[in-house]
This record gives structure tokens, C-alpha cells and sequence, in this order.
């Protein structure tokens, strides 16, 4: 199946070929998802801009950033959401079984207790974002979480979110990359 919206393989504008070319030298190469976004330069640069500062830079590790990046994929049954977070904990060094176990039984994931929180916040507002979650923000904090962890996992959980439904919206399919995470 084909996107319901082509691919742009080179952009028409030069910040949008600078920010390709950031997108490529970061990750190996130019997914799928901000080849779609160079229609709408501004939203290209929005979306490259918040990538960058939730999933390659923050305080949180790349492995929980990822993992809460699949597991609201799979929640959102997003196939194009889950190749890319299981490809990139695989990148990080994360056992097949690992991953399975951060979509069917997370609790028995290898994080700290601290980790375990910010994940299932992030997880449960995204399945439930009208209830506030009060006594999962209060847990996190028990277990040391400051106030730029708890935004940092909810905000992976807003992006990949979005992403996951403007993929399944436009049937974009998972561009394979080198990933140099």
C-alpha cells in the first residue's frame, strides 16, 4: 500500500533540504513521516524540532524515551509507530525479548522503579487522557521524578501519539534506516 500522500524525496526549499539533511545525518537516513512533512515546510521544521529535543536530546535515556514510544504505538496499533521504536531499542542494544516484554507485560521490564512510573503515565494518558492521572504524577515524584521527566514522558507519549495517527491516517509504511542512534 502507498501513502495516500507521495513522499517528498527532495524538498523545494533550502531549509527544508538543511533540515533533511540534519534528519539524515542524525538518523541514516529520512523516515517516512517528515518525507510527508516537507509539503508543509513549517510543519517539517516543527516536527524535526520536537523530535529532536524529546527523542535525541532531554534528560530521559534513549532506551525509556523508545519504549514508551512503543508501547503507545502498539497501544494505538500502529504499525508503522512500532517497527520504528522496536527498530531503535534493537539499535540500543535491547533484547527481542525485551521489547516484547515492553508490549505485553511491562512490568517486568528492566527499569527502575522511577522509570516504571514515567512510563506508565505516559502510557496511561495516551490510553486515557481524560483521566488526569494525579496519583501517577505523585508517584513518579515519590520516586524522585522531577517536574522535566514527568514533561519529557509525556511529551514522547504527545508525539509519537500524533505520528502514530497521521500514519495510520495517510498509510505511510516504516522506511528502513541504518538508525545511527
Amino acid at each position: 500500500m502507498m501513502s495516500s500522500i507521495p513522499l517528498v524525496e527532495t524538498p523545494d526549499s533550502d531549509e527544508a533540504s538543511r533540515v533533511f539533511a540534519e534528519i539524515q545525518d542524525e538518523l541514516g537516513g529520512i523516515p517516512s513521516l517528515f518525507r510527508i512533512y516537507a509539503h508543509h515546510k513549517e510543519l517539517l521544521l516543527a516536527n524535526w524540532h520536537k523530535f529532536k529535543a524529546l527523542m535525541l536530546h532531554g534528560c530521559l535515556s534513549a532506551q525509556l524515551k523508545e519504549a514508551i514510544g512503543l508501547a503507545v504505538s502498539a497501544d494505538n496499533h500502529c504499525d508503522y509507530g512500532i517497527y520504528h521504536h522496536s527498530t531503535s531499542l534493537q539499535m540500543l542494544g535491547v533484547t527481542p525479548d525485551e521489547i516484547m516484554r515492553i508490549r505485553t507485560e511491562p512490568k517486568k521490564v528492566h527499569f527502575s522503579d522511577k522509570e516504571h512510573a514515567l512510563f506508565d503515565l505516559a502510557r496511561n494518558a495516551n490510553k486515557s487522557p481524560d483521566d488526569h492521572r494525579q496519583h501517577l504524577i505523585a508517584e513518579a515524584r515519590k520516586l524522585g521524578a522531577g517536574d522535566d521527566e514527568l514533561l519529557e514522558a509525556l511529551g514522547v507519549m504527545e508525539l509519537v501519539m500524533g505520528f502514530n495517527h497521521l500514519a495510520e491516517v495517510l498509510s505511510l509504511v516504516p522506511t528502513r534506516l541504518p538508525h545511527k542512534k
